[in-house]
């Protein structure tokens, strides 16, 4: 099984930052990575998203459900891709009106052996980074 835990603390309100991470179809707009991304479903805060990434040359395309608490968290859940297993959650608190404490946790495995050694490494990259990519965009946002 692989980890991967980021937790950071920044200057954006925390709707603006959940509404981000939130809106998978707008991953494509800003994510580099990111090949097409759209939602599926999204009732009683559930949703359904796809997304399909794409760098150094590998390809591949994930489904998640997505159960979220609107400000507070996003918990996701592999439906279909690559993965044997693959469980992430973000979790918002608000630290006051401007500032919110984010932390990103994912467990994920590979469905065999070649498929891993394909992936890993770009999957890796792509997640160790991704916090930092959201935030970014959040600071587009706000400065908009």
């Amino acid at each position: 099984m692989n980890y991967i835990k980021k937790r950071e603390s920044i200057n954006i309100e925390v709707q603006t930052i959940f509404n981000l991470i939130n809106q998978v179809d707008k991953y494509s707009d800003f994510l580099p990575w990111c090949k097409k991304s759209k939602i599926i479903s999204d009732t009683n805060n559930v949703m359904i998203g796809v997304i399909t990434v794409s760098k150094n040359f590998a390809d591949w395309t994930f489904t998640t459900k997505n159960n979220y608490i609107k400000n507070k968290k996003i918990n996701l859940r592999l439906v279909d891709g690559p993965f044997s297993h693959l469980n992430g959650c973000w979790n918002f608190s608000e630290i006051d009106k401007n500032n919110t404490l984010i932390d990103f946790n994912l467990e994920y495995e590979f469905s065999n052996k070649m498929i891993e050694l394909t992936l890993k490494p770009v999957f890796s990259s792509i997640m160790l980074s991704i916090l930092d990519s959201f935030i970014s965009e959040a600071f587009k946002i706000k400065n908009e």
